[in-house]
């Protein structure tokens, strides 16, 4: 039985649906509240209003009769087992719920709520879509209504309306903007005063580059309020319309609607799409950054240039201690303000890149989204949302490129800085960066930045000693400068007698979590098994570079093998090669192990040794 669109009762494909216009409209008032009792008074104002003649009854009698003849005249009929019954009060229709249209158009767009609930984005726009398509035309179109047919017919078209949203809205969330334009300008031509659907086709329009388009579409809205009904468009349709006039960028939500309306059953549960401010999550700058200048050109001239296909990532590497996330997060505060929809961080060293980007999602459009359960769905959602906006993404202390690719949004204004234990590349990447170890003058202003010039300058020796024993690490000037700015008394040639002791070293460049130790353990536990193991055994006995061949012989392994270990060491800046003179190079490399690597390379092995020996 068909009720969306033209009245149909069917069996074996043929149809069955009785001609006269009032036996239609009985039979359609059961068909729309199948499976419920119709009371008599019911078809007595649908057929006759407030006014039935003396003989209704006997005449609805007659009706329902002829109907039972109808539905009970085949051997075996598709509503064989629909029965027409009487009940003191009045008539049901009892049928199986695969029999009806209007039943299969609820389950589908339960479905796809249920999907979009979930985050299930493309499958919800699929199952949507198959709940229109059961419709074949207006809600009982050949059938002349009463004043309860018509509340129920209202209620239909009602129901298909906010199911075409949704999935409209699914559309543009999916980046589907090219493929609705038609369809929403014949919508907008049947509905001239509907807002909702004049706005996602100004967004429709503005995602496909026709910005003057986009603006008409408003003026042509504004001018049917205005004449037909004295209003002026809605603060969200005005909303829309100031941001294409402020240049074409869209308001923090994904669609038109501030909030999207989703009716299950007589319930009503809102999707809140219009999230607050863009998010600004990027950590404080440092106070006083030093150094680093050529580097910081060269981020922000890629982030000068004009838009590409892909958006410019930075990838910076550096040894442990290199002050890599510092100077990301630097670089980042230097060029947010060229990201108006603002700017996303996640720390990749505790959290997995799934949970990244429920974060993101959360915190670009709402607490309360609803997530997909997936990687792939999740990164999909998080490029559709990011195609058209300028957004900058920060990630720090990743050591894949498979962690990071799920990350990278697609829209050609925003842009990616990732900070990286080991050496990363893969096509996205525009940039990379290695951070050498401080210039003795840079690491020098970076001790005054905390203890100050006067201290320094009242022992220049001792200070040009402690930084020496610092080796050019930021981590590590910035743990001894602390300790002296939390021991004012200390001169710093106390510091650096301290320092002198090779066993003590690293517990004096500890200061919370500035931990040169801490910060080797975690590159070091990054490695195979294999790479651990040789930077263990080589490490805290290579006072001077190793020759290939010496280490191999150390490693048991022939040499072929021993350089592979070696080069995964040199990945993750564990190792530096060095080459000899131009005239004794012949393609092999030794390799450096510098005195912070090396002590804590050291106190990781007992550190081994000892757990070891317990088991």
């Amino acid at each position: 039985m068909r009720v969306l669109g033209q009245f149909e009762v069917l069996r074996g494909g043929v149809a069955i649906t009785p001609t006269p216009p009032k036996m239609r409209q009985v039979f359609a008032l059961l068909a729309v509240n199948a499976n419920s009792v119709v009371r008599t008074e019911s078809f007595m104002e649908e057929l006759w209003g407030p006014r039935p003649p003396s003989k209704a009854n006997t005449t609805l009698q007659t009706y329902v009769s002829h109907l039972r003849k109808i539905l009970a005249s085949s051997e075996r009929a598709d509503l064989a087992d629909s029965v027409l019954r009487t009940h003191r009060v009045g008539y049901s229709l009892d049928l199986p719920s695969e029999s009806l249209d209007v039943q299969h158009f609820s389950e589908l767009a339960q479905r796809g709520r249920a999907e979009l609930e979930s985050g299930m984005y493309e499958n919800a726009a699929d199952s949507l879509r198959s709940a229109l398509a059961v419709w074949r035309g207006s809600a009982l179109s050949d059938v002349q209504p009463g004043p309860l047919l018509k509340t129920h017919i209202a209620r239909l078209e009602e129901s298909r309306s906010s199911v075409t949203e949704q999935r409209m809205e699914v559309d543009l969330l999916l980046g589907r903007h090219h493929q609705l334009i038609a369809e929403l300008s014949a919508l907008v031509r049947q509905y001239p005063t509907h807002e909702g659907l004049h706005g996602k086709l100004m967004l429709a329009l503005h995602r496909a580059g026709r910005r003057s388009e986009a603006l008409r579409v408003f003026q042509a809205i504004r001018s049917t309020l205005v004449a037909k009904l004295g209003i002026e468009p809605g603060p969200e349709l005005q909303k829309l319309h100031r941001s294409l006039l402020a240049g074409g960028v869209e308001p923090a939500e994904s669609t038109p609607s501030g909030l999207a309306v989703v009716r299950d059953g007589g319930r009503e549960t809102g999707r809140d799409n219009a999230w607050g401010e863009p998010p600004a999550q990027l950590p404080p700058d440092l106070p006083a950054f030093i150094g680093r200048n050529e580097e910081l050109s060269k981020v922000e001239a890629l982030m000068l240039r004009p838009p590409s296909s892909a958006p410019p990532v930075v990838s910076v590497t550096g040894g442990p201690g290199s002050g890599k996330s510092a100077f990301c997060i630097h670089a980042a505060n230097r060029v947010r303000a060229r990201f108006s929809h603002g700017q996303l961080y996640a720390d990749l060293a505790n959290t997995e890149p799934a949970e990244v980007l429920a974060g993101f999602l959360r915190a670009l459009r709402g607490p309360h989204i609803p997530l997909p359960a997936t990687l792939e769905e999740r990164s999909q959602l998080f490029r559709s949302w990011t195609a058209h906006r300028k957004l900058l993404v920060v990630l720090d202390n990743a050591t894949s490129a498979s962690q990071v690719a799920p990350l990278v949004p697609t829209g050609q204004r925003c842009a990616v800085i990732v900070s990286c234990r080991r050496r990363l590349h893969w096509r996205s990447v525009g940039l990379m960066l290695d951070l050498p170890p401080l210039t003795p003058a840079e690491s020098t202003d970076l001790l005054v930045s905390v203890i100050g010039q006067p201290r320094v300058r009242r022992d220049d020796a001792a200070a040009s000693a402690l930084l020496r024993l610092c080796g050019g690490s930021p981590l590590a000037v910035l743990a001894a400068a602390t300790r002296l700015a939390l021991r004012p008394h200390w001169s710093v040639a106390r510091l650096v007698e301290r320092l002198s002791a090779e066993e003590h070293r690293l517990r004096e460049l500890t200061s919370g979590k500035l931990d040169v130790r801490a910060s080797v353990e975690a590159s070091v536990t990054q490695l195979d098994a294999q790479a651990r193991e040789a930077f263990l055994a080589l490490a805290p006995h290579a006072k001077e570079p190793l020759p290939l061949e010496k280490a191999a012989k150390l490693l048991n392994l022939d040499e072929y093998h021993a350089e592979s270990v070696l080069e995964r060491l040199v990945e993750f800046h564990l190792a530096i090669p060095e080459t000899g003179g131009a005239a004794d190079f012949a393609g092999w490399f030794r390799y450096r192990f510098p005195p912070l690597l090396r002590l804590a390379a050291h106190a990781l092995a007992e550190s081994a040794e000892t757990v070891g020996a317990q088991y």
